[in-house]
């Protein structure tokens, strides 16, 4: 469902006022905007009624809840229908003792530490994710195209932010234009209702993380998953204020696939407030805004030196973001150097690139952050391969990228790279 579009000008604040009339219910003897409407289209009213408050505060929280422990995710920010933009700050919380698969999961950092997020969004189009560090914040935005190149739309964290009812995506809005109520809304004082609605098993994958959604977009696809209900509910205009719904169903299809293993109940809620009050926003503006094309690099697009956060964007290695090393980074790239070898077998080539890291952090220049030895990997070796002779007479020996299947009798294996290593890092300076 899209957004309702609005006119410019005086026409905008006339719709408003009527609006607000119709909500209210019309001096005229018209029909409540919500109320009115046969009950299988009220939900869907309720949705145009909170868009047409123009402006909101809104929070948003799934809790996963285990054996001793409850992780949370939590967003909280502003909304404005009338520029289609919205603004929130995310925290996860994984405590102990979840695993850290679960922890990976709900968008969760290694090491427990609390992920927190500054999101921008401007209607289907850009998401902005806020950088900050010692020099300030800086806004990288992520256009639609900029993102299908990074393969980050459809089922991605980034996408999901472009939302249907709200401006904001991946709340627990995103089901009200398809939740069916089954019977009449109780009538609660001050004029709102309270309503008792199913929704199918397809849109529970719109209110869950992208490594969650995806399996239960398949086993939609494969008639396994089950549906859920959902409690809406509004104020006498209609407008919702609050959304809750039990997800607890959708565990079993991610047990069968090894996901949240630990976690035996899942619950989200939606709170909605503020309609129609001014909201001051912090929306990315020219200062200090960079694309993600201009800055958000791959494993192997680090310079050696750089460090890097994984978990800004939520991407993991997919899309880091370099920042100052006397950031918070959890990723340090270091040069091992050149290294030329000279074998008489071909055993042990796959051993030589990770040798050269070793030898690399054991020399390398101490950075913020004590480096973990045990995520020693080698992102680009650059190896390159020449058979020579052994009474070394080949001056310009043919180099090639790739190894020979055996050496030919009398030869050797003349091994050349310029290994790029990369080691976790676990530093928040104090603040």
């Amino acid at each position: 469902m899209r957004r309702v579009v609005r006119m410019a000008g005086s026409g905008l604040v006339l719709a408003g006022l009527l609006g607000g009339v119709s909500a209210c219910g019309s001096p005229f003897g018209g029909e409540h905007a919500v109320f009115g409407k046969p009950l299988g289209k009220q939900l869907q009213a309720a949705s145009r009624a909170s868009q047409e408050g123009l402006t909101a505060r809104f929070t948003s929280r799934l809790d996963y809840g285990g054996t001793g422990t409850r992780a949370t995710d939590v967003v909280a920010g502003t909304l404005d229908w009338d520029q289609d933009v919205a603004r929130a700050e995310r925290t996860v919380h994984v405590p102990e003792p979840l695993a850290e698969s679960d922890a990976s999961a709900i968008g969760g950092r290694e090491g427990r530490r609390d992920v927190r997020q500054t999101y921008a969004v401007r209607g289907h189009g850009s998401v902005y994710v806020a950088a900050d560090g010692a020099k300030g914040r800086t806004w990288v935005r992520f256009t639609p195209a900029e993102r299908e190149k990074r393969g980050l739309n459809g089922d991605s964290d980034l996408n999901r932010l472009n939302g249907a009812v709200l401006p904001y995506g991946g709340t627990l809005a995103e089901v009200l234009p398809h939740a069916k109520p089954g019977k009449e809304p109780a009538h609660l004082p001050g004029g709102g209702r309270r309503y008792t609605a199913t929704v199918s098993a397809a849109h529970a994958a719109d209110v869950l993380p992208a490594a969650l959604a995806r399996p239960l977009r398949q086993a939609e696809h494969l008639g396994h998953a089950k549906g859920f209900t959902v409690t809406v509910t509004t104020d006498g205009k209609g407008r919702v204020v609050r959304m809750t719904a039990d997800l607890a169903a959708q565990l079993d299809e991610l047990h069968t696939r090894g996901l949240l293993s630990d976690v035996t109940t899942l619950r989200s809620e939606l709170r909605l407030s503020r309609y129609g009050r001014w909201q001051r926003e912090d929306f990315p503006g020219a200062h200090r805004l960079v694309t993600s094309t201009e800055t958000v690099r791959t494993a192997r697009g680090l310079r050696p030196g750089q460090c890097a956060d994984t978990q800004l964007l939520g991407l993991g290695s997919r899309a880091l973001f370099p920042v100052d090393c006397a950031d918070p980074h959890d990723l340090w790239k270091f040069p091992s150097g050149t290294y030329e070898r000279t074998l008489g077998t071909l055993d042990g080539l796959d051993a030589l690139p990770l040798a050269a890291c070793r030898a690399g952090l054991a020399d390398a220049e101490p950075v913020n952050g004590a480096p973990d030895p045990k995520t020693l990997t080698v992102t680009r070796d650059g190896l390159r391969y020449a058979v020579v002779r052994k009474n070394g007479t080949d001056k310009n020996p043919d180099w090639r990228g790739t190894p020979p299947t055996k050496l030919p009798k009398n030869t050797e294996l003349r091994v050349g790279g310029d290994a790029s290593c990369l080691v976790t890092t676990a530093y928040e300076p104090l603040s």
